[in-house]
């Protein structure tokens, strides 16, 4: 970490990290379009490592590495940064996914939407245990402060991602199976489980501020964009593709360094976090470019 626990986040120079790289190193800026824009195609593609559009002769530059406070500090920053990275993918891909206008009258249709629903809500629960894996105490002093410290109000529900994709599940959700509406209730209970272990207190930095949801403003969705280094940038899918599995690669290198081992309580949740590699690895799957067509 590039700053004491009371400061904001670092500001980040972009890199070529790579997966399998110093797990510390500083991740490159995760760049997506808005939510409510599609991916480009071509040229047009504003991600430098993107492997259909990169510049050959664009030197690797070597990822700037976080100086630790303490290996535990920087373990728990590490996967909040990156973890959240990654679930903002799997809500990307959501949002992939249901825009595709399935069928609601056709059964298949709705079943195989669901399916994938499911597991990409079953992927971002495994992200949620992954991100929230530290202490309390690294929360409080390293994470919450820095979040307080960007605004003293931060709140997850500022991430526009997340907004747009769970607008689009409540018009889907009507004609959705039981699955879906299992990994939903599940993922309620993973969040509901993590924030009881890591703010005791039950306060969020948006209570404590004596804000409200409702009153999310651009500026506060911008705050979310710049404290987890995302970049709104139009990208192709394919450079999409590379940045999410990227990072699911140093994902599942963490986990198998480190496997997550928190107990919380409850039976359902303990035994989801002891598989957190299942669902990571779906959501690999699904993010995997169709593959390339050469034209003639």
């Amino acid at each position: 970490m590039s700053a004491p626990a009371t400061e904001a986040p670092p500001s980040v120079a972009v890199t070529t990290g790579a997966p399998g790289s110093d797990p510390f190193a500083e991740p490159d800026p995760l760049r997506l379009p808005a939510p409510d824009a599609p991916f480009t195609e071509g040229e047009a593609c504003a991600d430098p490592t993107c492997s259909a559009h990169a510049d050959p002769t664009r030197s690797p530059v070597a990822p700037p590495r976080w100086p630790e406070v303490d290996r535990d500090s920087a373990i728990g920053w590490y996967r909040w940064i990156v973890g959240h990275h990654v679930a903002v993918c799997a809500w990307r891909l959501l949002r992939e996914h249901l825009t595709a206008a399935p069928d609601t009258r056709n059964p298949a249709d709705v079943v195989g939407t669901s399916a994938v629903a499911a597991e990409l809500y079953d992927a971002y629960s495994a992200l949620l245990l992954y991100s929230g894996s530290c202490s309390p105490e690294v929360y409080a002093e390293v994470i919450r402060a820095r979040m307080k410290a960007r605004h003293p109000a931060f709140s997850g529900t500022w991430a526009r991602d997340y907004e747009h994709v769970t607008s689009l599940l409540a018009a889907f959700r009507p004609v959705a199976d039981d699955r879906l509406r299992h990994a939903l209730r599940f993922n309620r209970v993973v969040h509901m489980g993590i924030g009881r272990r890591l703010v005791p207190e039950g306060r969020s930095l948006l209570r404590e501020a004596g804000a409200h949801v409702e009153d999310v403003t651009d500026a506060d969705r911008d705050r979310f964009d710049e404290f987890f280094l995302i970049d709104r940038v139009a990208v192709c899918a394919r450079g999409f593709a590379g940045q999410t599995t990227g990072r699911l690669d140093l994902v599942l290198a963490d986990l198998a360094g480190r496997p997550a081992d928190v107990d919380y309580g409850d039976d359902r949740v303990n035994a989801f976090q002891g598989d957190l590699a299942a669902p990571l690895e779906r959501l690999r799957d699904l993010a995997r470019p169709a593959p390339r067509r050469d034209r003639p």
